[in-house]
Parts: structure tokens; C-alpha cells; sequence
């Protein structure tokens, strides 16, 4: 019996007014980058890489049981990332329910032997794929993200490139 895997990650979708604000910011970037889709546009919480079936359904029991506040966090920088090569826009993770959340993520994963990231956590989105330099965006303004749910997103290519189907969500509060 072959057991099957998703790339799977945790976030938060962006309200429509954010991802216009994002698509705006996008329409600054030089041509040769690959941009984001306006549909794939959110802000991971954790990303956990490969999951079989048994342990997404640790992970949402796992999940269900957590404190899940409400949060506030600001992304007002234009970032390049030189490893993975792209442009996002990030902010500083203030908010104690953020940091505690993405601990809490960071703990479950580690628990199940799912990925666990090597950075300390850095609330983004990323804006496009395969940038190879940090590029000057100066007209855009901050956006503020007040997410109402945390997400369990699924991660696998598609006709149309990368796609991002929503496989469970939990309400903050």
C-alpha cells in the first residue's frame, strides 16, 4: 500500500481590498519576475511541507485544540530573499498572539516530523517568484492584516501553475 502525500502549509487568505493593494504593488515589479496570482496571494503562518492523510488529521486535531487569537500585523517592506528567490512584502511579527501562534505551529509540526522552519517566524507575502535582486517599489502604501481564520492550504501544481485550495480552516477569536 503506497501511502500519498500533500504539500501542505499553514495561513491566512487576504481580504479582496489587501489583494488589490498587493496587485498594485506587483504592477511596479520589473517584467522578467514571476508574479504571485492574485488568487495564491496570503501570508503563511507555517509552511510543513510533505503530509500524509494520518498526519493532516493529527495536524487539524492538533490545531482544533489551540488557543487561536485574533492579531494584528503590519507588512510595510519590499523584501528580497536571496535563497529562495523572491520578492514579498513582510513586516515585523509584534503581535504576541502571531508569535504564539506561529510557535504553537512550529511545536505541532515538530511533533508530527513534518517540516519545521530553521528562521525564526517573518509574517510575508511573497509578490513574485524568481527574483534575483531587490528591486525599489516607492509607491505603495502598508497593509495592516486582521485575519478572522487560520487556514490548512494544500500546495500542488495546477493547469495554470502553482495552486492553493483551502483543506480545512479554524475562526480566530
Amino acid at each position: 500500500m503506497t501511502t500519498t502525500s500533500k504539500r501542505i502549509f499553514l495561513g491566512f487568505s487576504l481580504t479582496e481590498q489587501q489583494t488589490s493593494s498587493v496587485v498594485a504593488i506587483q504592477q511596479q515589479l520589473p517584467p522578467e519576475v514571476s508574479l504571485v496570482p492574485a488568487a495564491n496571494l496570503h501570508m503563511t503562518l507555517a509552511f510543513l511541507g510533505a503530509a500524509t492523510t494520518k498526519q493532516m488529521q493529527d495536524l487539524i486535531c492538533q490545531v482544533d485544540q489551540l488557543n487561536k487569537p485574533l492579531f494584528s500585523v503590519t507588512l510595510d517592506k519590499i523584501a528580497h530573499w536571496q535563497k529562495p528567490k523572491i520578492l514579498c512584502l513582510n513586516g515585523a511579527a509584534t503581535d504576541v498572539n502571531l508569535l504564539k501562534l506561529a510557535a504553537d505551529a512550529q511545536s505541532i509540526a515538530a511533533k508530527l516530523e513534518l517540516h519545521c522552519s530553521e528562521y525564526s517566524y517573518n509574517p510575508h507575502v511573497t509578490l513574485s517568484r524568481k527574483a534575483k535582486q531587490a528591486v525599489e517599489v516607492v509607491n505603495y502604501q502598508p497593509i495592516t492584516l486582521q485575519p478572522t481564520k487560520l487556514q490548512l492550504f494544500e500546495s500542488y501544481p495546477g493547469k495554470n501553475g502553482v495552486e492553493y485550495p483551502s483543506l480545512h480552516q479554524w475562526q480566530l477569536d
